[in-house]
């Protein structure tokens, strides 16, 4: 997963690169507009290329410009800045908002390319991005053609499972989603601030419809102002709470994003005959520039947004819109507008919206064209390729269809929309069907003694990936697994209050009641679990919570949780501590949890000399002396940061070039291995070590006996977990307790 898989960015579409230019052939000032305030501004679309260049050069080397992202906020702002300039424009000379007339220009400016790219971008993950990927890339391609891929990711975002997956062909798309919602949800802000301003008792003004009895100038300017400030007010709140509980959805929240359109919008509105003037205005601009440019090399990648960082980008793109005073013929060479202004930039700027939704695909799918992480000179090329299709799309399909005549009737417009998304939505649904085609054949007989985890124990008989069989399940079903669970309604999510409990196992006479505690490594240990629980008359319920390490200590600093996740988890833990230590019918307790880099702390009333052992040990020991049997299974190895089922989908003639050298397979942080070696843990406790199941002497293998051992980058992958019941209760019979059958 490329370093800044949040930190995408957005563009907005800029008007033609052959707008008039300001001045008429005398030299003298005259008006040209293109939906701003204060007419044509040809600095604009610098900004707009800044903003490109700074996204594209942050997806290409993140470490080489760390704030490139937030070429996304200086987007928002410009188009805040735009439309609002128009929608009030247009409710101040004609005392309506045609609403189906807006909605259909923002169709044939946007959608043509847009549809363009997702179908392109559709065919070239078919060719080119292995199978075990198809899911997740198509299913975020039709939430793109519906424009809601922003609330795709919030939703994977808040997704535990879904935190390793690899960036998809259209994650871009999230803010384009934005901007799409925005264009839908402004015109009808400005609707209800014009009929706020033309209710009965002011004074009147031509052109009937909405609006109609509007109060001329200052009543509707001063409506509109109140009201985008109070939208500005509001999201700028919300966006510093959700930023803080949700991090990694907060980014991606139309609502925590609205504010840096309404700061447009309040420079527009302020700005309405004129901007900032002469000197002045030269001063503003290049402190804003300089503001952006700063930004952009200094905030570092992992900065949370949008919280209060975002107000540098948003107020230095703020600043160059208002410095729009035309400086002396003698100065223009000192003003920023005129830097911003000179040919070379305004063609990126123009070219700005094919170059951002071109590019992101290109940075995806190269590797697996290559089958090797771009070089310097790869990089390069992507830009070139990336600059040369945004030109040709620009000169085929944006102006084309812009200035065209099919799509001007709002009629005809809605229906190309309409058509389109659906048509993205069919190729959709088609490529994950036709990729879940793929072939399982042949299998290898369960009972063969090679078979999954026995390869291992049979080093002489048996050779680990060597085979005349494919893995069975596919590469791409096991991929699969992340979201189909053998065990539905068994673990609570990380948001979660309260816990999602199941029973396995033998339910009405039970030998032996165990409760299985942990995380979502717990749940990969079920399918296992379960079959020594059916042979054993054991009754399995289950305690468990996703990315939640079951340790007394509070939790701090988890990887991939938010703080409200974290707060949930030591909450939960401690609650559970008791429940179990208290019920007389429960005889053992099994706990299995990932190895992660994880923080804990001290606390009132739990107070430890190492959180980090002492945390589970005191756990553990609750249950012991309550006269419970514990036993802690140990991490499992970890192939590295790659997705096991894409690895081996794309090396299908050698499974090896998956695989890890034990000493790095073995070097994944072991917080509950940390704790089994310390001086406070309790005597009694079993500790199973299915290490020399996955690993031999040398190698960890991501494919073993016919079956990929993960089914993303550490969680066991159903059928192995099945494989290694027979090893998992071999070692649990250490305590005579869990040896005992029927």
């Amino acid at each position: 997963m490329p370093a800044a898989w949040a930190k995408l960015g957005g563009v907005i579409p800029s008007p033609s690169r052959t707008a008039p230019s300001r001045h008429d052939n005398t030299g003298k000032p005259r008006s040209v507009n293109n939906g701003s305030a204060m007419g044509f501004r040809p600095e604009i679309q610098g900004l707009r290329a800044i903003a490109v260049l700074m996204v594209i050069i942050h997806h290409l080397r993140p470490g080489a410009m760390t704030g490139g992202f937030i070429g996304v906020d200086m987007f928002f702002v410009i188009s805040g800045y735009l439309i609002t300039a128009h929608l009030f424009r247009e409710a101040r000379d004609t005392g309506r908002i045609t609403l189906g007339a807006f909605w259909s220009r923002r169709i044939r400016r946007l959608l043509p390319l847009a549809f363009t790219v997702l179908l392109a971008s559709a065919g070239l993950v078919f060719a080119f991005v292995p199978a075990t990927e198809h899911g997740t890339m198509f299913r975020h391609i039709a939430a793109a053609g519906f424009y809601v891929e922003n609330w795709a990711l919030v939703a994977d975002a808040t997704d535990y499972s879904a935190a390793g997956q690899m960036a998809t062909v259209v994650q871009h798309f999230w803010s384009l989603s934005v901007e799409e919602q925005f264009y839908v949800a402004w015109p009808l802000l400005a609707v209800l601030a014009l009929w706020l301003a033309s209710r009965p008792g002011r004074a009147t003004m031509p052109g009937g419809g909405i609006g109609r009895h509007a109060a001329p100038g200052l009543n509707v300017h001063r409506v509109f102002l109140t009201t985008i400030a109070l939208v500005a007010a509001f999201s700028f709140v919300y966006g510093l709470w959700v930023t803080a509980a949700n991090p990694a959805a907060a980014y991606f929240d139309t609502a925590a994003r609205a504010w840096e359109f309404a700061a447009g919008g309040i420079v527009a509105l302020l700005c309405l005959k004129r901007g900032v003037q002469g000197i002045p205005a030269a001063i503003l601009g290049w402190a804003g520039t300089i503001t952006l440019l700063a930004g952009a090399m200094l905030i570092p990648t992992e900065t949370r947004f949008p919280g209060t960082m975002a107000l540098v980008p948003v107020l230095g793109t703020a600043a160059v819109l208002a410095a729009a005073g035309a400086p002396a013929s003698r100065f223009r060479w000192f003003s920023h507008a005129t830097w911003l202004s000179i040919r070379p930039v305004r063609f990126v700027g123009d070219i700005s919206y094919g170059a951002y939704l071109w590019h992101w695909p290109l940075i995806i799918v190269a590797p697996f064209v290559l089958r090797a992480e771009p070089k310097w000179y790869h990089e390069a090329g992507i830009v070139v390729l990336t600059l040369a299709l945004a030109w040709i799309s620009y000169v085929l399909i944006e102006n084309p269809f812009r200035s065209g005549n099919a799509l001007k009737p709002v009629r005809n417009a809605l229906v190309f929309a309409l058509a389109g998304m659906l048509v993205v939505a069919g190729v959709s649904v088609a490529g994950t069907m036709a990729s879940a085609q793929s072939s399982n054949l042949p299998r290898m007989d369960v009972n063969d003694p090679c078979y999954g985890a026995r390869t291992l124990a049979n080093p002489k008989g048996c050779q680990p990936v060597a085979s005349d069989f494919s893995p069975y399940p596919s590469a791409v079903a096991v991929s699969q697994e992340v979201r189909s669970p053998v065990f539905p309604g068994c673990e609570a999510d990380t948001l979660q209050a309260g816990e999602s409990s199941c029973t396995l196992g033998e339910t009405s006479d039970p030998k032996l009641r165990v409760a299985v505690v942990g995380d979502s490594h717990a749940t990969a240990w079920l399918p296992a679990l379960e079959i020594l629980a059916k042979e054993r008359g054991w009754q399995l319920e289950t305690h468990i919570r996703s990315g939640c390490s079951p340790s007394l200590a509070e939790l701090k600093g988890a990887q991939a949780l938010s703080g409200a996740a974290e707060r949930l988890c030591t909450e939960s833990i401690r609650a559970l501590a008791p429940k179990l230590a208290s019920d007389a019918g429960l005889d053992a307790v099994i706990v299995a949890a990932q190895g992660n880099k994880r923080s804990w702390l001290s606390s009132p009333g739990y107070e430890f000399k190492d959180p980090a052992t002492e945390g589970f040990t005191s756990l553990w020991k609750q249950w012991i002396d309550a006269g419970k049997q514990v036993a802690v299974i140990r991490e499992v190895p970890r192939l590295g940061n790659k997705n096991v089922p894409t690895c081996v989908a794309t090396n299908p003639e050698d499974p090896l070039a998956c695989s890890v050298s034990r000493k790095k397979g073995l070097d994944v942080r072991q917080n509950l291995g940390k704790a089994l070696s310390s001086p406070t843990v309790p005597a009694g406790i079993v500790q199973p070590n299915l290490t020399d199941s996955i690993c031999s002497d040398k190698t960890c293998f991501a494919v073993i006996g016919s079956l990929i051992t993960y089914y993303d980058q550490s969680h066991l992958s159903h059928e192995f977990s099945r494989s290694l019941a027979p090893e998992l209760g071999r070692q649990l019979a250490k305590n005579p307790i869990f040896a005992a059958s029927r």
